[in-house]
């Protein structure tokens, strides 16, 4: 049986690996807003700005089919994200509510464009083609918005640390209260659980990340993970 990063000419950790094939068949499972289909144009959608942008090479996508079509709304919002997410403000969130699309729908988004993208920087930065996209799984969406949801400071509504959060917000976050940059896609409880599984292994697991002596990479030290870290987040312009 091949391996996920079989084609790759350097050592992928069995870890990652399973975390990353993991998070690719997950485009296709229908979730809490989206179909498989349309979580699946949306992760391809992403690509296509990618490529547009310089950044990534001509995607694939062959299982993906080509009758889905998403509003201009979404075309416009995911493209943001994949390429210029510094640049989004309240405005643009508003304008894309504006346009018809949920606050669930879009934090659903937010996650599907930072997974996918994160799995494509991976993978040219190794050198190899996009790994391709799954076939969709065939159900409806649950359309179910926790009842503990609540408008905090965040601009999308989130699942309060505490009392507030409840049994939902215990599962999600553990014991320890969390900041605003682990619970931003709390609305959607999915979507925050694969990203934090995808986290815990590329940077850090959350109840590891005030032990400063904990690392989680061969070959590197806290210090130092800390350092690429803050570089990137540096070159991204991450607001946080």
């Amino acid at each position: 049986m091949m391996r996920f990063y079989d084609d790759s000419e350097y050592p992928v950790s069995k870890e990652i690996e399973n975390v990353h094939e993991f998070q690719i068949n997950s485009m296709g499972k229908s979730r809490s807003w989206g179909t498989g289909t349309q979580r699946l144009a949306i992760a391809k959608e992403a690509r296509i700005a990618a490529y547009e942008a310089g950044v990534l090479e001509k995607p694939s996508d062959e299982n993906l089919s080509e009758d889905i079509k998403l509003p201009n709304a979404v075309k416009e919002i995911v493209k943001q994200i994949a390429i210029t997410p510094q640049s989004l403000n309240k405005n643009i969130y508003d304008k894309t509510l504006n346009e018809g699309i949920s606050e669930g729908e879009y934090v659903e988004i937010v996650g599907i464009v930072s997974r996918i993208t994160s799995l494509d920087v991976f993978a040219r930065g190794i050198g190899i083609p996009l790994r391709n996209l799954p076939n969709p799984e065939k159900k409806a969406p649950t359309r179910t918005r926790p009842k503990e949801a609540i408008k905090e400071l965040a601009w999308v509504p989130t699942i309060p640390n505490g009392p507030k959060g409840g049994e939902l917000g215990k599962k999600l976050y553990g014991e320890m209260p969390k900041p605003y940059i682990v619970r931003a896609l709390s609305l959607v409880p999915d979507e925050l659980k694969d990203h934090m599984e995808l986290e815990k292994v590329q940077y850090s697991q959350m109840d590891k990340i005030l032990d400063f002596s904990y690392t989680h990479h061969k070959g590197l030290n806290r210090s130092q993970v800390e350092l690429v870290a803050g570089r990137i987040s540096a070159i991204n312009e991450c607001f946080f």
